[in-house]
């Protein structure tokens, strides 16, 4: 990819523990939850599939959860397969009797030292992201566990702001996919649809969003797998995330 052969360089960031060296490998961790098939938001039955942006706000609510916009369609959540404000705010939290949570770390590698880190499950390496299979509510009569969520929350340090090391983030698969830089949304592939690709470059959005060179910032990430029949999740990042991280 053009953009990966330009991030050749030290993106090193400051950890607030310390300062980690540019390694070969980037673990995320972050909790997913399993719905049951009846959710109202997980194999909604009025099918409306495709990109659906802008039914999330700009900012993170106070909790560091996405926030529906109730206005967005004019106030019409089926147009991105959602039932209601309620049903939505149940996707990232612990809700007993609604979904199950547990922890789940996913590795990043940078196979060939340039300093871009890659994972990748999906239709095109034959690995496709289904880490509940078998797990928790189970795949409920179907080959995989089709219906969860994902968040992970982390931290980097914006450097390099004269773009000759680009910090980069891009995201390539389906369902919905919202991604946070210091609480404002930089990545919207909101809905149900098939594979989907989005890039941000930090120096692109820096001045928008509030960054600063040399100041730690929270990255909070955000998926849901809510159908049949595909589930792909390709991240590759110049983004050297802090750790320990947290969630």
């Amino acid at each position: 990819m053009r953009w990966k052969r330009t991030l050749i360089g030290a993106i090193a960031a400051a950890a607030v523990v310390g300062t980690p060296a540019l390694g070969d490998e980037l673990e995320l961790t972050g909790t997913l939850r399993d719905f049951q098939e009846s959710h109202p938001d997980m194999q909604y039955p009025d099918k409306s599939f495709g990109l659906r942006t802008g039914f999330v706000k700009s900012t993170l609510g106070q909790d560091g959860k996405p926030v529906i916009d109730t206005e967005w369609n004019n106030g019409d959540l089926s147009r991105a397969m959602i039932d209601s404000e309620a049903s939505f705010n149940q996707w990232y939290r612990n809700v007993d009797g609604v979904n199950l949570a547990t922890k789940h770390t996913i590795v990043l590698a940078d196979d060939d030292g340039d300093g871009v880190y890659r994972y990748e499950a999906s239709k095109h390496n034959g690995q496709s992201f289904f880490p509940l299979d078998g797990e928790l509510y189970g795949n409920e009569g179907h080959k995989h566990n089709y219906h969860f969520t994902y968040e992970v929350h982390t931290k980097f340090t914006y450097t390099d702001p004269d773009g000759r090391d680009p910090m980069v983030f891009r995201f390539s698969g389906d369902d919905d996919v919202f991604v946070f830089i210091n609480n404002q949304l930089v990545v919207d592939l909101g809905g149900v649809h098939s594979e989907l690709h989005a890039d941000v470059n930090i120096d692109d959005v820096a001045e928008a969003i509030g960054l600063e060179p040399g100041q730690t910032y929270d990255f909070d990430f955000f998926f849901a797998e809510r159908h049949l029949t595909q589930s792909n999740f390709t991240i590759e990042t110049s983004i050297q995330f802090l750790s320990p991280l947290y969630d």
